[in-house]
């Protein structure tokens, strides 16, 4: 009772103070109920107690505010409880209060980056607090509320975890809120941790075909270098073959050429000798023309190096013997 009858005291000195002492509270009418609602939080909370001091908002002004600190204990935990400091802002009680939490221990672990309620500098954002609304609003009501939220999500944590006991009573529409807030919370953070992963594993596929695409590209470009190769070869022999028609037009005796003097033109006349010069040569060059092409695919990268090793040595032993018997029959 004397511990409570100094807080009063104290409530009362600190509000009717004027001059440079003077609390920064805008609304001078509205002391009374500061007051009342100060108080009944001490009466409901005595592990809390009021002071004085000066606070200063994140855009750099200074004010002086009552506050209410001390450790608030959670249902069902056996532990101290967890140090907070409910600061009453200037424009109380139409802006809700500031509330900040304190590590409870030396080696409590820091506050997390996706607590629901808690940012990592203390400063708590609970729903009570977002939707304070006077004069529905209270300061008990805060801290009962904020006590079941902190019971429910940790923003600490002090040895191993502890489970929570059964409720022996329903929970009332705020705390239902309060819990589903909580599990939508977990379970956003699981989805984001999901989605992370899904997106990492995208990028890898994304690399892999990105990679394969370069490849393909690689092909197409020697296909393509190919083909124009192939089209200038077929328009020389194109270019060729009219040359020869034109000469035989020319020196033809007789006037029109037949198939069959065209056959004795390219096969020598009919002569055995000269039919296997003939043959040989062909087969020289298409001996060429394999190679020329198993080069331009090792360098397009169609063809292993393994398989034209191979197949080159086989052709070039092939080609040696052709051309040996073609300088026979020649001499």
């Amino acid at each position: 009772m004397a511990l409570a009858s100094s807080s009063f005291r104290f409530v009362d000195t600190a509000l009717s103070t004027t001059g440079p002492l003077a609390l920064s509270y805008a609304h001078v009418n509205l002391k009374w109920l500061i007051r009342d609602h100060l108080l009944a939080l001490l009466a409901d909370f005595p592990s809390l107690s009021p002071s004085i001091a000066a606070f200063t908002h994140d855009d750099g002004t200074t004010v002086h505010l009552l506050n209410a600190s001390g450790r608030l204990p959670l249902p069902s935990s056996t532990a101290r409880g967890i140090p907070l400091t409910i600061w009453l802002h200037q424009d109380y009680p139409l802006f809700p209060p500031l509330v900040y939490l304190s590590p409870p221990s030396p080696t409590a672990s820091t506050i997390p980056h996706n607590h629901p309620f808690v940012d990592p500098s203390g400063a708590v954002a609970s729903p009570y607090v977002i939707s304070w609304r006077y004069p529905k609003s209270n300061l008990s009501d805060l801290v009962r509320n904020l006590a079941n939220l902190l019971a429910l999500s940790p923003p600490f944590v002090v040895g191993p975890p502890r489970s929570p006991s059964p409720p022996k009573r329903l929970p009332s529409k705020r705390e239902a809120i309060d819990r589903l807030v909580a599990i939508l919370h977990r379970d956003m953070a699981s989805m984001k941790a999901k989605a992370e992963g899904d997106i990492e594993a995208a990028l890898g596929l994304q690399a892999r075909l990105c990679a394969r695409a370069q490849e393909l590209s690689i092909v197409e470009r020697a296909l393509v270098r190919e083909r124009g190769s192939l089209k200038g070869r077929a328009a020389a022999m194109e270019e060729a073959k009219d040359v020869l028609v034109n000469w035989l037009r020319v020196n033809h005796r007789g006037g029109a050429i037949d198939e069959s003097e065209l056959d004795e033109v390219f096969e020598g006349g009919g002569d055995r000798n000269s039919m296997l010069v003939v043959d040989y040569e062909a087969e020289e060059l298409a001996i060429e023309d394999v190679l020329y092409e198993m080069e331009q695919g090792l360098n397009g990268g169609v063809v292993p190096l393994e398989k034209y090793m191979k197949e080159v040595r086989g052709l070039a032993r092939e080609q040696f013997f052709v051309m040996a018997k073609l300088m026979k029959l020649k001499r």
